[in-house]
C-alpha cells in the first residue's frame, strides 16, 4: 500500500536477508514459494519404485506455516565467481528469552517500580519566551520600483514616458551607425598599439 507494486518488487528482489514470519498473506506466500526454486521429489514411499517429481522448496502452504520454528530466513549474498540463496527455517528468540537479557532482568527484580501520574512530566523546564529580533527592512531598489510603475501603467492602458506624452525612438539605422562607429573606432585603437609595439 506505501511503496505500490513497483516499489515493492524491488524491495522484495533488493534485500539481501529477509525473515519471513508465519502466518503471511497468500501473495506473500505465494512470491517466497516461487521464490525458493524447485527441488525433485520422490512421491512414491516405496524403495524399489522410484516416481521423482518436481514441486516447489517451499510451498504456499510451508511458507504460511513453517514446519520447523515460526519463520523463514531467506539470505542472498554474491561473490566475485558465484552468486547464491540459502533458505533456513528458525524460531525467533524473544527478548525476556535471551540469557544476557535475563540477566539484566535478575539484577533489577528487587527494585522497586517508579509509577507516575497520567499527564505529569517530571522533567518539565520552564519555558522562557525570547522575543525574536527585528527583520532588518529591505533597502528599496529604485530600478525595481520603476519596473514596477511601468508594469502596472502597462497593463492599465496609461503607459506614457516620463518626460513627454510621446515616447522617444531611436531610428534602427542611427542604431546601425553607432555600431559602426565602434567598431571603426576600436579597430584604429588596435592599429596604434600594434605600431607603438613595432616602433618599440
Amino acid at each position: 500500500m506505501i511503496y505500490g507494486t513497483e516499489g515493492t518488487q524491488a524491495l522484495f528482489t533488493g534485500l539481501a536477508t529477509q525473515i519471513v514470519y508465519g502466518g503471511c498473506d497468500h501473495d506473500t506466500a505465494d512470491f517466497y514459494s516461487k521464490a525458493s526454486g524447485t527441488t525433485t521429489a520422490d512421491a512414491d514411499p516405496d524403495p524399489q519404485k522410484a516416481n521423482f517429481r518436481q514441486r516447489p522448496l517451499l510451498t504456499v502452504d510451508e511458507v504460511v506455516t513453517p514446519q520447523l520454528g515460526n519463520c523463514t530466513i531467506f539470505a542472498r549474498y554474491v561473490e566475485p565467481a558465484f552468486a547464491t540463496q540459502v533458505i533456513l527455517t528458525a524460531r525467533l528468540t524473544r527478548l525476556y528469552e535471551r540469557e544476557d537479557w535475563k540477566a539484566r532482568f535478575a539484577t533489577t527484580q528487587n527494585d522497586e517500580p517508579l509509577m507516575l501520574e497520567r499527564g505529569v512530566n517530571v522533567r518539565k523546564q520552564p519555558i522562557i519566551a525570547v522575543a525574536e529580533p527585528p527583520k532588518p527592512v529591505p533597502a528599496a531598489d529604485p530600478f525595481a520600483e520603476a519596473a514596477k510603475q511601468r508594469m502596472a501603467e502597462a497593463k492599465s492602458g496609461k503607459a506614457q514616458s516620463a518626460n513627454t506624452a510621446n515616447p522617444t525612438m531611436t531610428d534602427i539605422r542611427a542604431m546601425k551607425n553607432r555600431l559602426q562607429q565602434r567598431q571603426t573606432a576600436k579597430i584604429v585603437e588596435q592599429e596604434a598599439g600594434e605600431n607603438v609595439t613595432g616602433q618599440e
